[in-house]
């Protein structure tokens, strides 16, 4: 078993590296394959402190790899087209439909707004926003204005952007009780570092 699951996470990461370099644009400055790895390290932490069970922590790291492979294909409703390529890939590698539908449901759980309907939504829809809690939140949220820019057309002067992602962080909950604790302690700070950016 133990063998299975080693070459199937071997499989996945190569599967989704290549997809995320072959095929995502170049303007994807955030949702890239470097979110995607800091999303699945985020599900391996919170995961590991929720205490799942292997079978359990196999469908979130599975899930973190494919939740974002959608902007492939498309940026407004990615989530369905993400669920949709992690089905056929996992079909494809002799995952059963019931614990497909376990790595569908945890991706369309990282939907904005968030609504976890179980334990492995909640992990990782709190790993979505792992970098949340990261000394280098800032970095990432650089990046993401970026990427709105050129996807969106969104433009945002510095001021705006900061009052934004304040209130976005002030207005974001953790689901599980090491990210209600340890990540939000974490996202604190960031909230503290904003505040006196725009104070």
């Amino acid at each position: 078993m133990h063998n299975i699951v080693d070459q199937l996470l071997i499989k996945v990461a190569s599967f989704v590296e290549d997809r995320l370099k072959n095929r995502l644009s170049q303007k994807m400055y955030f949702h890239n394959l470097e979110h995607t790895l800091l999303v699945v390290e985020g599900v391996q932490v919170i995961g590991s402190h929720a205490g799942l069970s292997k079978e359990d922590h196999l469908v979130v790291v599975l899930a973190a790899f494919l939740h974002d492979l959608g902007y492939t294909e498309k940026y407004i409703g990615h989530e369905e087209a993400s669920a949709a390529i992690a089905a056929e890939f996992l079909l494809e590698n002799g995952f059963d439909q019931e614990r497909i539908t376990l790595v569908r449901g945890c991706i369309m759980a990282t939907r904005f707004p968030q609504y976890p309907k179980n334990e492995l939504e909640m992990v990782i829809c709190d790993a979505d926003f792992y970098h949340f809690s990261l000394n280098d939140y800032q970095r990432y949220a650089e990046k993401l204005k970026a990427e709105w820019e050129e996807n969106l057309g969104i433009v945002y002067n510095n001021m705006t952007w900061d009052t934004l992602n304040l209130e976005m962080l002030r207005r974001h909950e953790y689901f599980t009780a090491y990210g209600k604790k340890t990540l939000q302690e974490k996202k604190m700070l960031n909230i503290q570092k904003l505040m006196s950016r725009i104070t």
